[in-house]
């Protein structure tokens, strides 16, 4: 089958294309800098931001799309690029599938579709959108925080989050040495706390485990690429903080320091996360998330 697949040079059209040339699929790959041309893979040049995708001459044989391009920052939209993106791209593929007679569409989502921020409210209406299309077939995918892996890395989510715990660890870690040289105080081990449920689970998923289930799925409905059995935060903050050298101690409530008034503030847009979420799973293989692999990703993500 000849499928377009839009943001096909991206962290998951990467590991994705492959798969679905594996399958015996010929892919057309579209973004404003595409892949390079291989067996089965042709690149194009396109823009979802504009009319039927930047194309001025479109193939023919087109018969599915995989919509992945998108903006999946967790912050504000303050210049309005996650909307314009997500939410009017979006409209765009519709039409582009609609004009061109497509008659399926697979489109990448998120598990996170709660309305907290900008990204989770986009996705949310890009699903209503495309249930109530006239496309006659769609497919939608909705995984949690796709963890990169050594073949596909990627700094996503949780890594830039556990950068910020180090950066902000660092940054107290020089002044305490200086204040406890300066005035002779005995070495005291610092407490790094978090807001946070330690029983919640934060649904972190392999991005192998995840194209490996969009490549294989074919019929129409929305299935959810999440992570049988993940984590709870609190196994997550014992990984962490060991590999790190950090004392990390999970509180649902408490009277912040200075620094934890800053982390905070910098960290705000992850708060949602850390109260857990629990979803279901449609994902028939994927191997569970370990010490090893948490800890596997942080050095990737600090080397």
């Amino acid at each position: 089958m000849k499928i377009l697949v839009t943001g096909a040079n991206g962290f998951l059209g990467s590991a994705l294309v492959p798969r679905l040339i594996q399958k015996g699929h010929q892919i057309y790959g579209l973004s404003r800098h595409p892949p390079a041309p291989g067996k089965n893979l042709i690149p194009l040049v396109g823009d979802i931001l504009q009319p039927n995708l930047g194309l001025n001459k479109v193939p023919e044989d087109i018969r599915a799309v995989h919509h992945l391009a998108a903006i999946h920052r967790l912050s504000e939209d303050k210049d309005g690029s996650i909307w314009e993106t997500n939410v009017e791209g979006t409209q765009n593929v519709i039409a582009f599938c609609l004009k061109h007679n497509i008659p399926h569409l697979y489109f990448t989502s998120t598990a996170y579709t709660q309305g907290r921020n900008p990204y989770e409210r986009s996705k949310a209406l890009c699903e209503s959108m495309i249930k109530t299309s006239d496309i006659p077939k769609v497919t939608i995918f909705k995984p949690p925080i796709i963890m990169g892996m050594a073949e596909h890395f990627y700094p996503g989510h949780f890594s830039q989050f556990v950068a910020l715990v180090i950066k902000i660890h660092q940054r107290a870690e020089i002044v305490r040495r200086k204040i406890e040289g300066t005035l002779r105080l005995p070495i005291i081990e610092p407490v790094f706390r978090l807001r946070a449920n330690p029983e919640g689970k934060l649904n972190l998923v392999p991005i192998d485990a995840v194209v490996d289930a969009m490549a294989d799925i074919e019929e129409p409905g929305t299935f959810w690429l999440t992570h049988p059995s993940p984590p709870t935060l609190r196994q997550l903050t014992e990984w962490v903080g060991e590999f790190i050298m950090v004392k990390i101690k999970i509180e649902p409530a408490f009277k912040p320091t200075p620094l934890e008034v800053i982390f905070e503030k910098l960290s705000a847009a992850f708060t949602p996360y850390l109260w857990g979420d629990d979803f279901s799973s449609d994902l028939k293989q994927c191997p569970p998330i370990t010490k090893e692999l948490i800890t596997a990703t942080i050095k990737r993500a600090i080397a």
